[in-house]
């Protein structure tokens, strides 16, 4: 298994097996963005796409976003999906791959909110739980 970045002029390969971890995106995101705001921070450079693999098949997502602060730069993971159990393997390498990255891209270091279970995962690779996001939608849900 393995944790690629796709050059932007590459990301249309992809697309036909990452379809359906986009639409599970894009229902995570609760009505704030779909499918295509997803494609263009892609394709415009705003975001990264990374695509957890191995030599036959894509089995997921990790799309990035270098967010510049006023005092320092993070790498933020805005969007995760996969394969159950398949992306949980690749757990370890993507969070060295991703961490790689932020240094190389001079960020102080990596943030992301998460549903309550990715709390073990990312105390694991040296992430302090600090707050989980909830919310409370008005009106119907989307």
């Amino acid at each position: 298994m393995e944790i690629s970045l796709v050059p932007v002029g590459h990301v249309s390969r992809f697309l036909p097996e990452l379809m359906p971890h986009f639409y599970l995106s894009e229902k995570w995101t609760r009505g704030r963005a779909v499918i295509d705001d997803l494609l263009r921070f892609i394709l415009n450079g705003q975001m990264q796409l990374w695509i957890g693999h191995d030599e036959a098949k894509v089995h997921g997502h990790y799309i990035t976003e270098v967010k510049t602060y006023p005092r320092c730069r993070m790498l933020c993971v805005q969007y995760c999906a996969g394969n159950t159990g398949i992306m949980e393997q690749l757990e370890h390498k993507a969070f060295e791959t991703l961490e790689k990255f932020a240094q190389d891209a001079d960020c102080a270091g990596i943030e992301f909110i998460g549903r309550p279970g990715w709390r073990k995962a990312a105390q694991v690779h040296g992430f302090e739980v600090q707050d989980v996001m909830y919310q409370k939608f008005f009106g119907e849900k989307p």
